[in-house]
C-alpha cells in the first residue's frame, strides 16, 4: 500500500529522507471487524494512522455505558498526545470493520521530533488544533440544541476532502446517541424535526440530505429554517 504521508497534517512538507524513516520506522498492523486496538487505562500504544477501515474511539463510564468520541476513517490519526507524553491511553480504539492501521511508538516519536524541527512544528501545530476541536465539542455540548449538532454532525460525515455526498454513513440511531452525548430517543425526535422542517429526506431505511444549506444553517444558527414551500 502506498502511503501519502504528505497527506498527514503531522508530516506535511517533510524531507524525502525523513519520510524514509518514517517509513522504515512505523509498524504496520491489520485487524479484523471487531478487533480491540488498544483499551483506555493500557500502557501507552503510540500514534496511530489509519490506512484502511473505520475505527471507534470511545470511552466507558463507572455505569458501563460507552460514549463514542469520533468515528476515524483514513487517513485520521489518534493517540497522538499519549504519543507525546507517554502516558496511558486516554480512550479505547476498536476496528468496526477490517482495518489495517501504522504506528510509531513513543520512544521512536520523539527521537524523530529532537532530530527534525518541521515535524516539531507540525506537531505542535496539529495539537493545538485537537485542543480546538475539544473546545468547540465541549461549547456544543453546552449551548447547542441536538438538532443542530445533528445537523454538524451530518455536514461532517458526509464532506470528503473537497467532495460533498448526499447520503451520510450508516451510522445507527444508537451511534449517533453515543456519539452526541444523548439518548436514542431523543435523536430520534431530532430525526424526525429535521425531516420534517425538509433538510433530510428518507429512501428506505436511508437518509438523504434534502438541504445542505438548511442543514448549514442549522449548524451556525441552532435555529431549523422552514422554507416556504409556495416559493
Amino acid at each position: 500500500m502506498i502511503i501519502r504521508w504528505d497527506r498527514v497534517p503531522y508530516f506535511a512538507n517533510l524531507e524525502p529522507c525523513v519520510i524514509d524513516r518514517l517509513q522504515a520506522d512505523a509498524h504496520h498492523h491489520r485487524y479484523q471487524a471487531g478487533a480491540t486496538i488498544f483499551t483506555e487505562g493500557g500502557r501507552c500504544a503510540g500514534f496511530h494512522l489509519v490506512l484502511e477501515g473505520l475505527i471507534r474511539i470511545y470511552r466507558v463510564n463507572s455505569e458501563g455505558r460507552l460514549h463514542t468520541l469520533s468515528l476515524l476513517r483514513p487517513i485520521a490519526t489518534f493517540n497522538e498526545v499519549a504519543a507525546i507524553d507517554g502516558g496511558k491511553n486516554p480512550y479505547n480504539a476498536v476496528a468496526v470493520t477490517q482495518a489495517q492501521v501504522l504506528t510509531l511508538s513513543h520512544p521512536t516519536l520523539m527521537r524523530l521530533l529532537a532530530q527534525e524541527p518541521q515535524l516539531m512544528s507540525n506537531y505542535l501545530q496539529a495539537l493545538a488544533h485537537i485542543n480546538r476541536e475539544y473546545i468547540e465539542r465541549l461549547e456544543d455540548m453546552t449551548f447547542r440544541s441536538i438538532p443542530s449538532r445533528l445537523a454538524k454532525l451530518f455536514l461532517h460525515e458526509t464532506s470528503y476532502a473537497d467532495y460533498n455526498a448526499d447520503a451520510p454513513t450508516r451510522l445507527t440511531q444508537e451511534e449517533i446517541a453515543s456519539i452526541l452525548g444523548t439518548t436514542r430517543e431523543v435523536v430520534g425526535r431530532a430525526l424526525r424535526g429535521l425531516l420534517n422542517a425538509g433538510l433530510l429526506k428518507k429512501k428506505g431505511r436511508k437518509l438523504y440530505i434534502a438541504d445542505r444549506h438548511g442543514l448549514e444553517s442549522l449548524a451556525e444558527t441552532n435555529t431549523i429554517t422552514i422554507k416556504d414551500k409556495d416559493r
